[in-house]
């Protein structure tokens, strides 16, 4: 487990669909006006995690973020509007597919994973895990190979499988959640909103998601023989399970440092 990166990739939107407000009577509730739901801007973000633990050759604590990234680039715009001319360089979202994640995962995961990744030189190798959609069949451990990478190889999920992936079980959840807290007004701000919510958020909400999200996802479905028709019961991530998982490997952390 802890050899393995998680990757996958999100929509995040530049506001809710649907938002509470509290008002008095005579207040007027705040307008908000799109033509639907599908004209509210949205940026595809590709994120990579591994679990948190103590790196000892930095000799600190690596919190397991690989990195996030927005799928955008920046071109002119087409038509004038009252904010811009026509021809103003501008970002827009770009299509996902097979060619853009093979870029990046070659050009910007591989590379975070071989600076943060701990262990240095000394490390076996590290498995990116990735769910079976038609985009990422395109990254397999040869071609990855054949670009030069090495100490990387790739781990499919079977399609229909339970999502053994902690991005898909409540990190991506904890991203959003942030990030609906900064008030976002353009691409822009919202690639920095995700970004910074990422970063912000403490390892330990990553932790727990390994420790025991991911661990009651893998018992449920050894309890039913591999299916993925479970229903996930209620999680208390700081009651005694999590508490006495990291007290052991703090102990295990502290008597390594020792030694060392």
């Amino acid at each position: 487990m802890n050899d393995f990166v998680h990757v996958d990739e999100k929509w995040f939107y530049l506001t809710k669909v649907k938002r509470k407000y509290y008002v008095y009577d005579d207040e007027e509730v705040a307008a908000r006006t799109v033509k639907s739901k599908s004209f509210i801007t949205k940026v595809m973000f590709l994120a990579a995690v591994a679990r948190p633990r103590y790196d000892y050759h930095a000799k600190k604590m690596w919190d397991g973020k690989v990195g996030v990234w927005p799928f955008v680039q920046v071109a002119p715009a087409l038509r004038s509007s009252k904010n811009r001319p026509k021809g103003t360089p501008v970002t827009v979202p770009v299509t996902v597919d097979s060619k853009v994640y093979f870029d990046a995962v070659v050009n910007k995961v591989v590379p975070a994973i071989l600076a943060k990744f701990p262990g240095g030189r000394d490390r076996g190798n590290v498995s990116i895990q990735q769910d079976n959609a038609s985009p990422h069949k395109c990254v397999t451990t040869e071609l990855l190979h054949a670009q030069g990478v090495r100490g990387i190889v790739v781990v499919n999920q079977p399609p229909n499988s339970p999502d053994f992936n902690v991005l898909d079980l409540g990190f991506f959840n904890s991203i959003q959640s942030l990030q609906y807290q900064k008030a976002t007004r353009s691409i822009e701000e919202l690639i920095d909103a995700v970004e910074s919510a990422f970063y912000e958020l403490p390892a330990d909400t990553l932790a727990k998601t390994f420790v025991i999200t991911l661990q009651n996802v893998m018992e449920k479905s050894i309890e039913i023989h591999g299916s993925n028709e479970y229903k996930l019961p209620h999680m208390r991530k700081d009651a005694s399970k999590y508490l006495t998982v990291m007290c052991i490997t703090s102990s295990a952390m502290l008597l390594a440092t020792r030694a060392h």
